[in-house]
């Protein structure tokens, strides 16, 4: 097993948020090895707190609102949001605030090994494996 002290890395990433996790892929696609580094779940602010929640909870109520300015569709709202539902949509958008699936990417992330590279850029492993680990 690799110690902290043996391992050598060329990139460090703080933050495996959209851009992060970006970055880390063009450092790896372009032959160096890169670690992400990460306090809070992968995918950062945006996909669990920030942007895809709030968008998720905003846009049950401006559909409502449309729907009830639109002649012929407004006739068909009947009732107001049910909160626990936009709530729900909330979770699903935010994964229930779990990173299994982009840390599935993020551990697969790196270009495939090529005959002249079989180990992929550098040595490393290529895809599966990017320099990258979860502990």
């Amino acid at each position: 097993m690799t110690t902290p002290e043996s391992l050598t890395i060329d990139v460090v990433v703080i933050g495996a948020g959209p851009v992060g996790e970006n970055v880390a892929d063009r450092v790896v696609h372009g032959g160096l090895t890169a670690a992400i580094v990460e306090r809070e779940l992968v995918g950062g602010e945006c996909s669990c707190w920030a942007c895809m929640p709030t968008k998720a909870l905003l846009r049950s109520s401006t559909a409502l609102r449309a729907a009830r300015r639109l002649p012929g569709a407004r006739e068909a709202v009947t009732g107001g949001l049910d909160v626990a539902a936009v709530l729900n949509r909330r979770d699903e958008f935010a994964s229930h605030w779990k990173d299994d699936g982009q840390v599935a990417w993020l551990e697969s992330a790196g270009p495939p090994p090529s005959p002249r590279r079989p180990g992929g850029p550098r040595g490393g492993r290529g895809r599966g494996g990017a320099g990258c680990r979860r502990e």
